[in-house]
């Protein structure tokens, strides 16, 4: 029994290894992959560890889903291996270390999880040499929030440096200094939410600066660290649902220019970061390599106006669809960056050249198969833009019947436009309209 055991824990172990997944039930796994050298001469120690109470647990989602992940930690071109060992008896998972030596690998330690499974594994790069950490998330029984550990390899053993809870993380050198700062999103006693940067010196992690969450900020939608404009500085956005009022307010946070004081922008910015729609999370929007904030364009003078070729007015829903993007520096100051409208519906999206704010309008027409976004000069009755969405049957055909500007199609939807008034100092090349136009991705839907 112990055999079949080990020999199920080694298949299970190499299929992890070689970035394959488990299949659900009812599929096939058609080919088994060899193990890899290095996990062949990792098993002995592997095996004798887990003797006939311990099995693999590999983390539940992430980047690193083996197992038994293999890399260089402590910056002294070896090769560390860890693994993650699950109690049977006791349900307990344990986190091992090992260290190459020669043609064998020797443990350097071990700790015990202090959660009921592993949720994601990540690294924190350092600038010392190609020195790592590496943090673990894991469930926990009281179901609140996620456990966070951060581990390092140092002088040959396996240190754990910081063990707390959050709701969420990310990883980023938000001082510009060569070592990445570990973000962390969790509640306090009062309930509000903090933003909390731990940062590693000294062979040691710890809290550098926190800051405050906005007020109604709740569930995190979207987090990632990126790049403001135009200073370049790093900073962390978070995309927060309201869920009172279904909408999303974004939190923006820097570390100030010493590098000690986590600031939430956000709070002191003179342009809201709130809007009333959860279809849209911050983004490089223009590719710029920099991060921007969507804030619903006014319906106001100088905004480009939508009306609805049936009633004759603005539709609200289509107001909505008119998205400006703000470019953020660090001491808050807004920047408008660029105007979208997105089709919601219709799954496009298109950029504005900034030279058509204020001096355009766009209509919409639907027909039987086929709809039409028209884009026309303010006073004037020849379109600069039409933009067709053809769905049913055949409705490729019908874009190459009329001669149009092929946009491309998803499964069931083809798009294609007209260009018009070559005349106009707001006219479009084929270029620019092809460059402007998108297909929005499924995490827009």
């Amino acid at each position: 029994m112990k055999r079949l055991k080990n020999a199920i824990a080694l298949l299970l172990c190499t299929v992890l290894l070689s970035g394959c997944q488990i299949i659900s039930a009812g599929d096939d796994l058609l080919q088994t992959p060899k193990p890899s050298q290095e996990y062949t001469l990792l098993q002995n120690q592997l095996e004798q560890i887990m003797g006939t109470t311990m099995t693999y647990s590999a983390p539940q989602s992430g980047s690193y889903r083996n197992a038994v992940t293999f890399a260089d930690i402590d910056g002294e071109d070896g090769k560390e291996a860890i693994a993650f060992l699950r109690d049977e008896s006791g349900g307990k998972i344990y986190v091992y270390a090992f260290t190459k030596d020669g043609d064998s690998y020797q443990e350097l330690g071990s700790v015990e999880g202090p959660g009921t499974a592993i949720g994601a594994m990540d690294f924190i790069r350092i600038k010392d040499g190609d020195q790592r950490l590496f943090t673990l998330t894991w469930t926990l029984a009281s179901g609140v929030g996620k456990g966070l550990t951060v581990y390092s390899i140092q002088d040959g053993k396996l240190q754990e440096l910081l063990d707390t809870t959050c709701t969420d993380y990310t990883i980023a050198d938000l001082d510009q200094d060569g070592t990445e700062e570990l973000f962390t999103l969790s509640y306090e006693g009062a309930g509000r939410k903090i933003a909390q940067v731990y940062s590693y010196a000294d062979k040691q992690m710890s809290l550098l600066s926190q800051a405050y969450a906005s007020q109604d900020a709740q569930t995190v939608a979207n987090l990632q660290a990126g790049q403001l404009s135009p200073d370049g500085t790093q900073a962390v956005f978070v995309d927060n649902k309201i869920e009172n009022d279904n909408g999303m307010q974004t939190d923006i946070y820097v570390l100030d220019q010493k590098n000690t004081t986590l600031r939430n922008l956000s709070q002191n910015s003179g342009t809201s970061t709130y809007r009333a729609t959860t279809l849209y999370f911050c983004e490089d929007i223009n590719g710029d390599a920099a991060i921007e904030v969507p804030q619903p364009s006014p319906d106001a003078p100088d905004a480009v106006h939508v009306t609805d070729n049936v009633l004759g007015e603005a539709s609200s829903s289509d107001i909505n669809s008119l998205m400006d993007w703000y470019q953020f520096d660090s001491s808050g100051q807004a920047q408008l960056a660029l105007t979208t409208y997105k089709s919601p519906t219709e799954g496009w999206m298109f950029k504005l050249p900034s030279a058509w704010r204020g001096n355009v309008t766009i209509s919409t027409n639907s027909g039987t198969g086929v709809n039409q976004t028209v884009f026309t000069p303010k006073g004037k009755t020849a379109p600069l833009l039409t933009i067709y969405v053809f769905t049913g049957d055949g409705r490729e055909n019908k874009a190459k019947q009329q001669g149009l500007i092929d946009l491309g199609s998803t499964s069931d939807i083809s798009y294609a436009a007209k260009l018009g008034s070559a005349d106009s100092e707001l006219a479009l090349s084929k270029k620019q309209l092809e460059d402007a136009f998108g297909v929005i991705m499924s995490e827009w839907s």
